[in-house]
């Protein structure tokens, strides 16, 4: 862990007990029903256990809905108490826990002490917007954005920490993830402060619809990743199609996100062309056997055939709400910076970044695949290659970006590379033609 990222997370403890402090100042609430604080400070902490990961970098759990009821029933001070309290409970159970699959605890000291701290600032700042006045109604909506904002907003600044990456960047990722479970787990939230006010027990019975809300996050996750999986499964057999491809998605894949996060893109736009570059090949599934396994070079008939693959992928791929942004890629991965691309003709801007990312990679581990009609090329003649096509056939850009994620290689290095292999390329026919 950085050590920027630590100290920022053991100092977040400071403004959450001044906050406490100084919201003891303030008049106490008429609410002080200890059965209701110990009823929800219990579904809080409860709730807290049951985290979903909604993308690889984000988790949620139904614990702010019970934090809003607080909030809005009770005094500041004593809201920020049950709130730290209630996730310090929580947070000290996944401490004690152990994840089966690593071995390593579910949550370390260091988290239940940043995670405990900035929900209680999170909450003494809505708190006192709650208090301010103004209709209940608009005073809540305006609490639970308040609380929200901090929240998520401490939350992407030490993602920004530890990923060195604008944090507003990360904020707006976050946001655009989980808002429509965020704003249902709010209402949820809003209802229960307003069910459970002198009644106790039927704080418990709206733990129904929260947890119910719950639970179709869960299962919209799970039926994403196994349409995600199902769709790769296909991936996968059509390179298993030919023994010449095998893996040949998954190596893509895993070029282009390297690529993308050279280019330091956004981690939701990396996911994105992860999750297309498994799949580019997808439309070969529609390429006869014999054009896809021909020894030697194909006809312009043939040729023809094989281009048809990226528009049959992107079609396939329609029917998949997980790919509604990823299928463009998809359908772009063999256009070319000078326009002589195929299916679409398209040129430089016009080609989606993440399509000319994935040219990149796909054209690399194509060269440096054996192929029907040769054997691969060394790592260096490859690289050559691309420096030849750098602003004619990929983005010069990604070109360099890739470099940059071989070991020892800079684009200065690749160029003077490419000067180094020409003649043997030249002796070669030079031209790779179509890859991927």
């Amino acid at each position: 862990m950085p050590s920027l990222l630590r100290a920022y997370l053991l100092t977040m403890a400071a403004p959450a007990v001044v906050l406490g402090a100084a919201l003891l100042g303030l008049p106490a609430a008429a609410n002080g029903d200890p059965l209701l604080m110990a009823v929800l400070m219990f579904l809080g902490a409860a709730a807290t256990n049951f985290p979903v990961t909604v993308s690889p970098r984000l988790k949620a759990d139904p614990a702010p809905a019970v934090y809003l009821a607080m909030v809005l029933l009770f005094a500041p001070a004593t809201a920020v108490a049950m709130i730290g309290g209630s996730r310090v409970v929580g947070e000290g159970l996944l401490c004690l826990r152990r994840n089966p699959a690593t071995g390593f605890h579910r949550r370390e000291p260091i988290d239940l002490l940043f995670n405990s701290s900035q929900l209680m600032v999170a909450g003494g700042l809505a708190a006192l917007t709650y208090s301010a006045g103004g209709t209940e109604v608009a005073s809540a909506v305006l609490a639970g954005a308040v609380f929200y904002a901090v929240y998520s907003g401490l939350d992407a600044i030490a993602g920004g920490l530890h990923n060195s990456r604008n944090p507003f960047e990360i904020w707006t990722e976050i946001a655009g993830n989980d808002w429509k479970q965020t704003a249902a787990l709010y209402i949820a939230g809003y209802l229960l402060a307003i069910i459970s006010n002198g009644r106790p027990g039927l704080a418990l019975v709206m733990m129904v619809p929260v947890a119910a809300i719950h639970v179709a996050l869960t299962r919209s996750v799970q039926l994403r990743e196994q349409t995600i999986a199902a769709v790769e499964a296909m991936a996968d057999v059509v390179d298993r199609r030919d023994p010449y491809t095998f893996q040949h998605s998954q190596s893509v894949a895993n070029h282009a996100v390297q690529i993308a996060q050279t280019l330091r893109l956004p981690d939701r736009e990396v996911e994105q062309i992860r999750l297309a570059a498994r799949v580019h090949d997808l439309g070969k599934i529609a390429v006869p056997d014999e054009v896809l396994h021909k020894q030697g070079r194909l006809t312009a008939e043939e040729f023809e055939l094989m281009k048809e693959h990226p528009q049959t992928g992107a079609e396939i791929l329609a029917k998949f709400p997980e790919y509604r942004r990823g299928r463009e890629l998809v359908l772009a991965h063999h256009e070319r910076i000078d326009g002589l691309g195929y299916p679409r003709g398209l040129a430089g801007a016009a080609i989606a970044l993440g399509a000319r990312i994935i040219a990149v990679a796909d054209s690399w581990d194509a060269m440096t695949s054996d192929r029907p009609y040769r054997k691969a090329l060394e790592s260096d003649i490859a690289l050559g290659e691309l420096m030849r096509g750098r602003g004619t056939q990929w983005d010069p850009a990604v070109v360099d970006a890739f470099a940059h994620t071989l070991p020892g290689a800079t684009p200065a290095d690749a160029r003077s590379r490419w000067t180094d292999v020409r003649p043997l390329l030249r002796s070669l026919g030079a031209a790779v033609g179509v890859v991927g």
